[in-house]
């Protein structure tokens, strides 16, 4: 299977958040459809949400068995879930989750990562040192070998909508500083505002 042909793989992001819940929601929406994903988390986790699972060790072998139920690439978590209560003891497993989403995007086992939101507070708490996810897989992927692409971007989706933010993580008073024209995009990007 070519790179371009692997399935998506989605990261659970915080646990105790909505993301198990999109998660099932997408796949109940998707199943029946040509479009695969894997996902990355507790897969005990996920059955609660009343989807079928079945567990998988890669990416590539989500697209046949996605009809039937969610692949989840198994990754248990340290503590229990209490809806709406992060615990920062899960954050590092939810770090791990997008560091090997990227992997597998990265190897061309996955053809793109899709995270789910994450709780930052418990983040922050556990020693994570980036403002959000997207500044994380941007480090992740400063080696890669696309030397001429932008790099991870945010995008916001509703329906037929899909947005892409020029700026991420910063205060609403930085914006007016860090928007500038087209010739001024390189030093951006250099900044990591664009991401």
């Amino acid at each position: 299977m070519t790179a371009a042909a692997a399935p998506l793989v989605l990261t659970l992001g915080e646990p105790a958040g909505v993301g198990p819940e999109i998660t099932a929601a997408a796949w109940t929406t998707l199943k029946g459809q040509s479009l695969a994903f894997a996902v990355i988390g507790d897969a005990a986790l996920l059955r609660a949400q009343g989807v079928p699972v079945v567990e998988i060790d890669n990416p590539l072998d989500a697209a046949d068995r996605f009809a039937r139920a969610l692949p989840v690439i198994h990754r248990p978590l340290p503590v229990p879930v209490v809806p709406g209560r992060p615990d920062p003891a899960n954050a590092p497993a939810v770090a791990d989750g997008i560091e090997e989403a990227v992997g597998f995007a990265l190897s061309g086992q996955a053809s793109g990562v899709v995270t789910a939101p994450i709780a930052k507070a418990p983040m922050y708490a556990s020693g994570f040192r980036f403002p959000g996810h997207t500044e994380f897989i941007a480090e992740l992927t400063a080696d890669a070998p696309y030397a001429d692409t932008r790099g991870p971007v945010m995008m916001l989706t509703a329906r037929d909508l899909r947005a892409c933010l020029v700026t991420i993580h910063v205060a609403l008073d930085q914006v007016p500083e860090l928007v500038r024209s087209e010739e001024h995009t390189s030093e951006l990007q250099s900044r990591q505002y664009l991401v």
